[in-house]
């Protein structure tokens, strides 16, 4: 941790936090301050406001960054990634664009299967390989602070394995991790070794185990800070995904859902009524079923990557979620099979793939994100107290960000008031 001013920003998006995510009419309020700046001592945001006002205070002799002609932002937090894997699946995509449906990819062994059989099959030196090139890309994105789950072992001993090796993860990279079990990705078609067994059968056996031997274990080994659970027709039922929440809840262990990326599922009701922190994906979560609902306090996830690459038929409808004043973040859904880390340039991509403006998809990947992560207290916003995580881009205001798409606007990122990509990291 360090000690940095970054004065004399042409724009500076506070994204103040003002106690709760934002929603409605507020998720697109970035709290912009011309001619910016801000002071961090000690890896921790001091003062933040006008460059005089911030220079009176805090105009000590420590390094400093000009801003002038650029625009600066909290650091990205990603909400929602599955980063260590092995085996590569750039084959499936190929096999998909060239007209092959997803059924058909798993049939030939595809998949999120693929996956699992390849992550189980490598050493922890493979992945932690893996992992840190990973994450260093995701830094190279602008991410500050960055959610990674499990779920590509399915089995006790490979879910602990996997969680493991995401906490020693933490030594590899700047960033904060929140670390996330999901033993409830896919249902393992190898459970017990009988490969012949139903599928509705396997899917209950499997939800019986997640609910007694796995989550004790992780609960009791404190390897997981948020438990994820798949809400989606062939995986798990609304009625499994609620006995494994409450389960977890009862064990102290806040739940996050996948929901609705392939077919109307009731993921979302599901998710809200199971007292999740957020659902994610809600791809084909019906119009109907968010209006039902309402105003809630889970924040709905858009990952509009996983919709592009997966080619699907529609998009989660987040202009509806942001009118019945849900909070909706973005991320990316890095994975084995979307391997996309700039969060930055994902923001680029998902202002007209939902129809939202560049001060709402920054809010969505920046405060919003933080909340659903229960790490507001730290990150999501340039705020006195939380960590002196930033962004400095080449660009005068953040609306460029959804502009310039693909363009190297990214000039440097600060992580506890460190410079981590940039002149001198």
């Amino acid at each position: 941790m360090s000690d940095l001013n970054v004065v004399h920003a042409t724009s500076l998006a506070r994204v103040d936090d003002g106690g709760q995510p934002r929603r409605g009419p507020t998720q697109g309020d970035l709290g912009i301050i011309a001619d910016g700046a801000v002071a961090i001592r000690n890896g921790v945001i001091v003062a933040v406001g006008t460059t005089d006002e911030v220079l009176a205070s805090h105009g000590d002799d420590v390094p400093t960054i000009d801003g002038q002609g650029r625009c600066v932002l909290p650091g990205l937090v990603e909400c929602h990634s599955h980063p260590l894997f092995a085996g590569e699946r750039h084959h499936e995509y190929a096999e998909r664009l060239a007209g092959a449906s997803l059924a058909e990819v798993a049939a030939r062994g595809g998949g999120i299967w693929s996956s699992v059989l390849a992550t189980r099959q490598a050493g922890d030196d493979e992945l932690l390989a893996r992992l840190g090139t990973s994450l260093r890309r995701i830094v190279s994105g602008g991410v500050t602070t960055l959610e990674v789950k499990s779920g590509y072992g399915l089995t006790v001993d490979e879910e602990l394995r996997q969680l493991g090796l995401l906490q020693q993860a933490r030594s590899l990279t700047p960033m904060q991790l929140a670390v996330t079990f999901l033993g409830a990705h896919v249902v393992p078609r190898d459970l017990d070794g009988d490969i012949e067994r139903p599928a509705d059968d396997r899917a209950e056996r499997y939800t019986d185990l997640i609910e007694g031997d796995m989550l004790s274990a992780v609960v009791a080994q404190g390897l997981a800070q948020f438990q994820d659970v798949t809400v989606e027709q062939g995986y798990f039922s609304p009625e499994q995904a609620l006995r494994l929440m409450r389960r977890s809840r009862q064990l102290g262990l806040p739940v996050r859902v996948h929901a609705d990326a392939w077919a109307p599922s009731h993921g979302w009701r599901t998710a809200v009524e199971g007292g999740a922190v957020s659902a994610e994906h809600l791809t084909y979560t019906p119009a109907a079923e968010i209006r039902e609902v309402g105003r809630t306090d889970t924040i709905a996830v858009v990952l509009p990557m996983a919709e592009l690459i997966y080619m699907t038929s529609q998009r989660a409808d987040a202009r509806l979620f942001i009118e019945q004043e849900v909070p909706v973040a973005v991320a990316t859904d890095f994975c084995s099979s979307i391997h996309a880390t700039s969060l930055l340039n994902t923001l680029a991509t998902a202002a007209p793939w939902f129809r939202m403006t560049p001060a709402e998809v920054i809010v969505g990947a920046t405060l919003n994100a933080a909340y659903s992560l229960g790490m507001q207290a730290s990150c999501g916003s340039l705020d006195v107290g939380k960590r002196g995580d930033l962004l400095i881009l080449a660009c005068a205001h953040p609306d460029e960000v959804c502009l310039a798409v693909g363009a190297p606007l990214l000039d440097t990122v600060v992580i506890a008031g460190e410079v981590a990509v940039g002149a001198g990291s």
